[in-house]
């Protein structure tokens, strides 16, 4: 879980605890995509309280993190069916946010669907592949209203017992008739203080457009988990 920050280095604190017995998957490694750990969470953006949480069970698990005053928040879903048999994991996301423009600032939601694929590769790097697609849905301005065909490669290299890398790409074009492309790529330095804490460094780059607005920022942030 990560919280980051535009203008500095966003510090995150996040708790962890387990009200039930889940399975802990313990073949899982801390940052897999696919962990279904249960978790919870608080931390700082800025001077922003965010709170997260993360409900696990046996294949599936659902997770929410939000900003203090629940204005910007996500929504998700996870399906792995955790079996041989099966490569394939189904993904399902909500998320609201708000953008600020030049001529004024909009709500906006997003409602995802994908699916998963896992791959172990050379030098013991994991891989995960997503596709899916985004509707964007624009308050007050339905013309701004989106399709985007969607790819996401996550790559996990474990150096050793401690030391471990994240590398994500992600990418995303519209499919209807507007203007609307994304761009999101960053990299984590991870440590395994134990083998349920652990902290991460991530440096982060985006880059979004739609129709006439464009964003384009670098985040760094820090992170602090655990799982049980």
């Amino acid at each position: 879980m990560y919280f980051n920050n535009k203008g500095g280095l966003p510090v995150t604190l996040i708790f962890l605890c387990l009200s039930s017995a889940v399975n802990a998957q313990t073949a899982r490694h801390i940052a897999d995509p696919l962990n279904l750990t249960t978790t919870l969470g608080a931390g700082f953006d800025a001077d922003v309280l965010k709170v997260a949480g993360r409900l696990g069970g046996d294949n599936q698990k659902i997770e929410l993190n939000s900003n203090f005053g629940g204005d910007k928040w996500n929504l998700s879903y996870l399906y792995s069916p955790q079996s041989a048999l099966s490569n394939w994991n189904f993904s399902a996301s909500i998320k609201h946010g708000k953008t600020d423009t030049e001529i004024g600032r909009f709500n906006h939601y997003q409602y995802q669907v994908g699916i998963i694929s896992e791959f172990n590769g050379w030098m013991d790097i994991a891989v995960f592949t997503e596709v899916g697609a985004n509707y964007l849905s624009v308050k007050d301005n339905p013309s701004s209203d989106s399709i985007t065909a969607n790819v996401s490669v996550t790559a996990l290299r474990p150096w050793s017992d401690r030391w471990y890398n994240t590398l994500v790409a992600k990418g995303s074009a519209a499919i209807d008739s507007s203007e609307r492309y994304e761009a999101h790529a960053w990299l984590s330095l991870g440590y395994r203080v134990t083998e349920r804490w652990s902290w991460e460094i991530r440096y982060r780059y985006e880059s979004n457009q739609y129709e006439s607005f464009s964003e384009e920022e670098t985040k760094w942030g820090f992170a602090i988990q655990s799982q049980f």
